[in-house]
């Protein structure tokens, strides 16, 4: 008894190791993405990428779990099926960027530029888009869940099929210009 509880004790070591090194940012892809401006499937998470000039690249099906992008220029990138779940992209250009069933679960996005920006099917549940601007961005079939649109700019954008009923629209222009008041602290 004592061998086998020894023995799933350094099981679980083991795996709980594996588990916490899956969250580092692999040094060579963010190298490469540096250098290249390409890095699709790579593991970036964690990774410090504040105010990087990232426009135009590949970035298609990156991992960026909890990656710092504030400020970074992302624009007309391609970021098809990444995953930035609590990223914080606070202040990043994304103008026309590529978002296409995008993880961005718990993401920091304030003040975030989404003009023109593509993110159908994209998740935004529990994001902080405040003061964000997504005039005219694609937001088709997106899943917002509670996500933040305090002070955000939705004018033109296409909300169509995505449920707005636990958003938290605050001084929100819509895409119709017009201001909700909705869930006002």
């Amino acid at each position: 008894m004592k061998r086998l509880f020894l023995a799933l004790s350094i099981v679980w070591f083991v795996c709980l190791g594996l588990a916490q090194s899956a969250y580092a940012a692999i040094p060579e892809d963010v190298e490469k993405l540096l250098d290249t401006n390409s890095c699709p499937v790579c593991i970036l998470d964690e990774a410090d990428l504040q105010n990087a000039d990232l426009q135009n690249s590949n970035l298609k099906v990156a991992v960026l779990t909890k990656a710092n992008l504030q400020g970074a220029n992302l624009s007309k990138a391609n970021l098809m099926l990444s995953y930035f779940d609590r990223a914080d992209l606070s202040g990043a250009v994304l103008a026309g960027a590529s978002l296409n069933g995008a993880n961005l679960s718990e993401a920091k996005l304030v003040g975030a530029d989404l003009r023109g920006a593509e993110m159908t099917q994209a998740n935004l549940n529990n994001a902080d888009l405040s003061q964000a601007n997504l005039e005219n961005a694609v937001l088709m079939s997106v899943v917002l869940g509670t996500a933040d649109l305090t002070d955000a700019n939705l004018k033109g954008a296409n909300l169509r099929g995505a449920n707005r009923s636990e958003v938290r629209f605050c001084r929100t222009t819509m895409p119709d210009g017009a201001i909700e008041n909705r869930d006002c602290p």
